[in-house]
């Protein structure tokens, strides 16, 4: 299944310790969307991403390929079981204006705004460099400010 990363996990080493057999597939836009640092996690110690509807916004990041054994681990890691946040599927647009069918992660109880970390929002900054996301996405990653 394709699947959508916005956040830590646009950093492909980092999905690749959970979905070794993820394949990258390209660049992709949510129109109507925005990123919200919306739940504090224990793991990272501050805020982490979450995607919510609004109008004239865009999310940017990644399609993956990622096989049904490895997404069904992805639910657990993403804390899914555990209610933290829920798989949806979602249309993105590539880079050749065509609406693609992905499933992608939402916060199920969103909160915030939380300050991130600079390690979360180090990975972001990698994986939207690794990948050539818009220029002027990586600067305005670059501009959150973040706790240590």
């Amino acid at each position: 299944m394709l699947y959508f990363s916005y956040g830590s996990f646009l950093d492909s080493e980092t999905l690749r310790r959970h979905c070794p057999k993820a394949v990258y597939k390209g660049k992709v836009v949510l129109p109507n969307w925005e990123v919200q640092f919306n739940f504090m996690s224990r793991t990272y110690k501050g805020g982490v991403t979450g995607i919510e509807p609004a109008a004239a916004k865009l999310v940017r990041g990644v399609l993956y390929e990622v096989d049904d054994e490895e997404l069904l681990h992805l639910d657990s890691i993403e804390g899914v079981p555990d209610g933290i946040y829920y798989r949806q599927t979602i249309y993105v647009v590539d880079e050749s204006g065509k609406a693609v069918k992905a499933a992608t992660y939402r916060t199920t109880n969103p909160r915030g705004p939380f300050k991130p970390t600079k390690k979360y929002v180090g990975l972001m900054i990698s994986g939207a460099k690794e990948h050539g996301l818009d220029p002027e996405y990586v600067k305005e990653l670059e501009a959150i400010e973040t706790i240590d």
